[in-house]
């Protein structure tokens, strides 16, 4: 019974990580996407004996640095580092790696669609002109100052997506502010979900799956040997 269990809750965890596949597949054009990583592991809850395979609900993200794309727009800048760009949300402070800025008709300097956060802790409100955005995250419009990108550090903590290009912390904690990043103005960083990796990581899933599916045919017929005999012998 724990080859039965085991197989088919192999089968089941790859259902799971084809559900993870598919979602940074869809994400393939998305700037600055972090794409989830396929971990299953073997799990035991007490007090059954068996073990099960499963992925965790809350995939591990791929944190590598994506390749940068010249678009010479003024208003895209591209996250060099580990950093992601603070914005406030409704819910509370979020995180993106999505620098396809906008300004919205009151000059509120937004990402992923929402404000901006400064350094500070402000929004940012730009006037109509020239914008340059400093490496720092300084940004100027016809050379006056109008703040400084907000820019936090997720080293040690976990980041889950919320939608829309944004992260949050597991507990709701606000980052620290990042001091070894940079943005690159009229760049952006390519999404994390490369098509060809997901093409890849789905011929394995379904693999894996057609594996586990023919083990579980193949206990199962066991099994019904096994009965069979045992029922002939009684």
């Amino acid at each position: 019974m724990n080859g039965l269990f085991v197989a088919a809750s192999g089968a089941a965890s790859q259902v799971q990580a084809l559900d993870i596949t598919a979602h940074n597949m869809a994400n393939g054009s998305t700037p600055g996407f972090r794409r989830f990583e396929l971990a299953a592991q073997a799990v035991s809850e007490a007090p059954s004996p068996y073990e099960y395979a499963s992925v965790p609900a809350s995939a591990p993200l791929d944190m590598s640095q994506g390749p940068l794309r010249n678009t010479g727009n003024p208003l895209d800048v591209a996250v060099v580092g580990s950093g992601f760009i603070r914005v406030q949300t409704p819910n509370g402070e979020a995180y993106t790696r999505n620098g396809q800025l906008e300004v919205s008709p009151d000059g509120t300097l937004l990402a992923a669609g929402q404000p901006v956060l400064s350094d500070g802790g402000g929004t940012i409100t730009l006037q109509p002109g020239t914008v340059a955005i400093a490496n720092d995250g300084t940004i100027s419009v016809n050379n006056q100052t109008s703040g400084r990108i907000g820019i936090a550090d997720p080293q040690g903590a976990t980041l889950n997506p919320i939608g829309s290009s944004l992260y949050g912390t597991a507990d709701g904690e606000t980052l620290p502010a990042a001091s070894q990043s940079q943005l690159h103005q009229g760049f952006l960083e390519d999404s994390g979900g490369d098509p060809i990796t997901g093409v890849v990581d789905m011929m394995r899933i379904m693999r894996g799956y057609e594996s586990a599916i023919n083990a579980v045919h193949t206990i199962d017929q066991s099994e019904d040997r096994t009965i069979q005999t045992f029922t002939l012998q009684a």
